[in-house]
């Protein structure tokens, strides 16, 4: 007969055996190639466009969903919207994923200098909308290497707990001035000053009412990779190790059984209460007059890319936290009244300015874990569309000078503080 002592020493021996199994299968034992995690050391790999695409594809992007698609063709290469990679209603205009998609054409034109001259033309087919632009490769001496293209495989989001250590003024200023355009402001507070402590609680009030709606917990939770074989199938998403949680608590967690979606919208809430809005030393808004306006949210995320370049290089931290533009979004796309919108007003100077991104900036004793990435490979969608290389072809043949380049602000960035 089996004692009772026996039957706890097995049942202790099998729940032993399965964390083991479980350690092991999520990589915490058995250091597996990661490929989810390869294009952070593949860029200085390639050469020539396929150089240009995989630095570029270390750009960031709204929740990590990288809603791009690039073609090569032998003139140059196209940037395509990938419509399927969407938010569904936490970006029910698609604004967020345009900015993704600024943040990798200002990523491109950085890795682009010190490799080759290049030519940009933003929507060339206006028969086709999401094909975001062309940069075409040309005849001329390579620019130098941008200053801050040393920091593009070094800017990782940090979501983790900071020091709230104050950041140098020069360096303030300095990122204040990452717009090189003025249809696009960026707009900084103080955490401790009242317009700061407005920004986070209006922050944790959109937080709370998106981790309390089931429609947006659900298109959230869909971009949450829990396990290392999620992790390495998918190559987007958020990851335990990039949520910013102390080492001892990832790792439980990564034993531990993935959460539902209304568990994990919990867990973001109090994490964004407690950990995120006060423990920052900046908070700040990229303002537009237009939001929803296609370019200017192309221009939006140019902005924010520059911004954490610079910051990177700095030694300074960043993350964004749009939750109160998405609340925005909900709430028009809804139809319902624009109580957001309106609560917004108390941080413009100008209500004529309307907020399209937010985030935090700040210092930490700890580094931010890498993000995953889809490698070149995938990438890489059906071959540039030829009409383009034949246009080229023909204004060669009549003596014509080649298409003009599109404005996006070029590459400049204020000179490190």
């Amino acid at each position: 007969m089996i004692s009772r002592r026996q039957i706890i020493a097995g049942s202790a021996g099998l729940a032993a055996a399965g964390l083991t199994t479980r350690a092991v299968d999520q990589g915490l034992i058995w250091p597996f190639e990661r490929p989810g995690l390869a294009a952070w050391d593949d860029w200085p790999r390639y050469q020539g466009a396929l150089g240009l695409v995989a630095g570029a594809l270390l750009a960031p992007s709204p929740h990590n969903s990288q809603p791009w698609r690039f073609a090569l063709g032998r003139g140059g290469i196209d940037l395509f919207e990938a419509g399927e990679r969407s938010l569904g209603p936490l970006d029910p205009f698609g604004r967020e994923r345009l900015a993704g998609l600024g943040a990798i054409l200002q990523t491109l034109m950085l890795a682009a200098t010190g490799i080759g001259a290049v030519r940009l033309r933003l929507a060339p087919d206006r028969q086709a909308p999401g094909h975001i632009a062309r940069l075409a490769l040309v005849d001329g001496p390579a620019p130098p290497p941008h200053p801050l293209r040393a920091a593009i495989g070094r800017r990782h989001t940090h979501r983790g707990e900071w020091t709230g250590a104050p950041i140098a003024a020069a360096t303030q200023a300095a990122l204040a001035a990452a717009s090189p355009w003025p249809d696009v402001r960026v707009m900084l507070f103080t955490a401790a000053d009242p317009a700061g402590r407005r920004f986070a609680a209006l922050t944790a009030d959109a937080t709370a009412a998106i981790a309390g709606d089931p429609e947006l917990q659900t298109a959230s939770h869909r971009w949450f990779r829990h396990g290392r074989r999620d992790e390495d199938f998918h190559k987007t998403g958020l990851t335990l190790a990039t949520a910013g949680l102390p080492r001892l608590t990832r790792i439980a967690d990564t034993l531990l059984p993935a959460v539902d979606a209304a568990t994990a919208a919990a867990h973001w809430l109090a994490a964004t209460r407690e950990v995120m809005l006060p423990t920052a030393s900046l908070f700040g808004l990229i303002l537009v007059a237009d939001p929803w306006d296609r370019a200017t949210a192309l221009r939006a995320g140019a902005v924010w890319q520059r911004l954490h370049l610079f910051a990177t290089a700095q030694g300074v931290v960043a993350q964004p936290l749009n939750q109160l533009p998405e609340m925005i979004d909900r709430e028009r796309a809804l139809g319902a009244p624009p109580r957001f919108a309106r609560a917004a007003d108390a941080l413009l100077p100008d209500p004529a300015w309307r907020p399209t991104f937010g985030f935090r900036l700040g210092h930490a004793d700890t580094p931010a874990g890498r993000s995953l990435r889809r490698p070149v490979g995938e990438a890489i969608g059906r071959p540039a569309r030829l009409a383009f290389e034949i246009e080229e072809e023909r204004r060669r043949g009549l003596g014509l000078p080649p298409q003009p380049g599109g404005d996006f602000g070029g590459v400049d960035m204020p000179p490190a503080a």
